[in-house]
């Protein structure tokens, strides 16, 4: 292999090493069982249990987390429960910003992790994440 080549392919490997801006970091993600919701990398809301209050719809498949005030606040839609890792389902997410309510849908979402109630979601660009828990 010439030194070009192996530049190449130390550049190459480098770069699937390293997590891009503007996308949720898979490690710390996977390792933080905060409920919260994830876009493009960046934390927009995240439960605190003196603040916040947390609902699921189990018919409907509705996780929702938003505050005291209900000013902020995060709705993860899905067309089923995932049940085990790697499982994926289609979401619908809606969530409060200070310019108004924003929204995506049509969303496949990836269950990356189930632990006890907790669920990890996100979608194959790792641009929209969340972390909801199934409550009895």
């Amino acid at each position: 292999m010439n030194k070009r080549s192996f530049i190449l392919l130390l550049a190459a490997l480098l770069l699937g090493a390293c997590d891009l801006p503007g996308v949720t970091e898979q490690a710390a993600f996977l390792s933080d069982n905060t409920v919260r919701l994830e876009i493009d990398g960046e934390k927009v809301f995240v439960y605190s249990p003196d603040l916040c209050q947390l609902a699921f719809n189990e018919k409907r498949c509705e996780f929702r987390a938003h505050t005291d005030t209900m000013l902020e606040y995060f709705v993860v839609s899905l067309d089923a429960i995932p049940q085990k890792a790697g499982e994926k389902v289609a979401a619908t997410i809606i969530w409060s910003t200070p310019a108004g309510e924003r929204s995506k849908e049509n969303l496949t979402l990836e269950a990356k992790r189930i632990w006890g109630e907790a669920l990890w979601l996100c979608d194959e660009s790792r641009h929209y994440a969340a972390v909801v828990q199934v409550l009895e």
